[in-house]
């Protein structure tokens, strides 16, 4: 039995096999089709087109001769790392590739392993996505029996990204020595071929910390060589994290550094020298651009930021097109307009026009009704609604909180801290401000905020052309002494204290 796929001018027949969802086949067949929800039709984001009706690719079972149009994909805004030139002592001639492979995104480098410059780079949407937003979901998927897809699809993602830069640079594969991976744990796993079934459940133990090299071929990569994935600390601190560190030199800063990697998992690490504790919070996937109303990832035609002005608001949308969405940064610096006119009071309940009789005259051209739930109106197609501030408290007390318990921890104040490190994709796009502003991050280490960008990606090119580099990531991972916050009392306190939008 046979569908026929649609999207933009190339039209594909597939075989699918009876009982199949429309998601399943387009998974096989190797389309990106956004599904945060992992394809339990909850998140309604995998709308496909049959006869110009709109359906959820995952609630649709296939049938013979059906023909599928897909919706136009959107590049998303991939955080890439820096071009940076760091001291070769690999002893490698020919390239390297450098990668950070993220829940949602991927970065790739090409390197000359002779002196350490980046020849060519490319950002991608992990391949992935379709299998869910969060690590939870690809976990799950790695229950049912899915884990064969995902590294399938990871390697052929790599290798393509590979092939791509080395074309474009004309390079020749063959002259690829060596791959170095920072990734999070799960993302590792997958990768690796191993089940992360059991970083699932408590207590959350992964089968490997890594740390260790891989057979390219072995892995189906176009290369000879040896795939280097950087060491994780737990089942939820990752190498992605390691390799941030390494990144910002945390292991030689004289005052301690916090540095945050806010996504769906909110790791995050501090200390300094050869000390360092470490966690990481549920965050949930709000900041992804899932589970919200009209949520989306960073590509064109999501709301990116929001302002106030004069009794305005000013919206930048990526690719300067009409806004269709809004993505994780923009979301909070919406909330933090919300705050800012009085649409949000400190509970995070939005104001409703029926039943509020002291509404500020500054919130009130912006807010509305919509499907009889109290909402924000960002433009005439996009809104922020109530059941979105709510996914947002819980994401961002989750991080608060779990800052909280690292500052507790090390005993030290905010006047102590040198400096807070916003770090990966998302990292990159955030405005400091709005985040202290709705609570994400403490309003008293503003000062001293910066993003740093996707530091994973050059901690994984230093790792690429430094055994010294890798030396450190060892050492660095065997230094972080690990938090797990589940049950953790005074987490919890936090918790529900960092929830709430405090004007401190």
């Amino acid at each position: 039995m046979t569908i026929f796929v649609q999207q933009g001018n190339e039209k594909k027949e597939l075989t699918f096999t009876a009982g199949q969802t429309l998601l399943e086949i387009l998974r096989e067949a190797g389309y990106e089709v956004s599904a945060p929800c992992g394809g339990n039709g909850t998140c309604g984001k995998c709308t496909v087109y049959i006869g110009g009706e709109a359906h959820l690719a995952c609630q649709t079972e296939a049938a013979d001769g059906m023909v599928v149009e897909l919706p136009h994909t959107a590049e998303l805004e991939v955080a890439l790392g820096s071009d940076a030139v760091f001291a070769c002592d690999s002893g490698l001639q020919g390239y390297g590739v450098a990668v950070d492979i993220g829940t949602t995104t991927v970065a790739c480098h090409l390197v000359n392993l002779e002196n350490g410059k980046t020849v060519a780079v490319a950002g991608e949407g992990n391949a992935q996505r379709s299998y869910g937003a969060d690590v939870i979901s690809r976990i799950q998927a790695s229950v049912e029996g899915r884990l064969g897809e995902m590294a399938e699809v990871i390697r052929k993602q790599l290798g393509e990204m590979m092939e791509t830069l080395c074309r474009e640079t004309k390079v020749s594969p063959a002259e690829v020595r060596f791959m170095t991976v920072a990734a999070n744990t799960t993302m590792c796993h997958i990768l690796a071929g191993l089940k992360p079934d059991t970083i699932g459940v408590a207590p959350f133990t992964p089968l490997s910390l890594f740390g260790d090299d891989y057979d390219a071929k072995a892995w189906g990569l176009p290369f000879d060589g040896r795939v280097y994935l950087a060491p994780s600390v737990s089942g939820y601190v990752g190498g992605d994290i390691t390799a941030d560190l390494l990144a910002v030199d945390m292991d030689k800063a004289s005052k301690p550094v916090l540095l945050i990697d806010v996504g769906t998992n909110g790791e995050m690490a501090l200390g300094c020298g050869d000390k360092f504790v470490c966690c990481s919070t549920a965050a949930g996937p709000a900041f992804e651009g899932a589970q919200i109303r009209f949520g989306m990832t960073a590509a064109e035609g999501a709301i990116s930021s929001v302002e106030y002005h004069d009794g305005a608001l000013e919206c930048k949308v990526i690719g300067g097109v009409e806004a269709k969405g809004i993505c994780g940064s923009g979301l909070i610096d919406a909330i933090a307009v919300m705050l800012e006119v009085g649409a949000l009071d400190e509970t995070g309940r939005v104001l409703d026009i029926d039943e509020d009789d002291d509404i500020p005259e500054e919130a009130l051209p912006f807010l509305t009704l919509l499907d009889e739930e109290p909402a924000f109106r960002l433009t005439e197609q996009v809104y922020v609604t109530q059941s979105d501030v709510r996914k947002v408290q819980l994401g961002k007390g989750a991080i608060a909180a779990g800052i909280q318990v690292l500052i507790d921890t090390s005993d030290v104040n905010y006047d102590d801290i040198g400096a807070l490190l916003l770090a990966g994709g998302f990292g990159s796009f955030i405005r400091p401000a709005s985040a202290a502003r709705i609570g994400l991050i403490p309003a008293e280490l503003l000062d001293v905020t910066k993003a740093v960008g996707n530091t994973a990606a050059v901690g994984a090119k230093m790792a690429l052309v430094s055994a010294e580099a890798r030396e450190r990531l060892d050492k660095l991972h065997k230094a972080m002494d690990y938090q797990e916050l589940s049950g953790l009392a005074a987490f919890n306190t936090a918790y529900m204290e960092k929830m709430m939008f405090l004007d401190d």
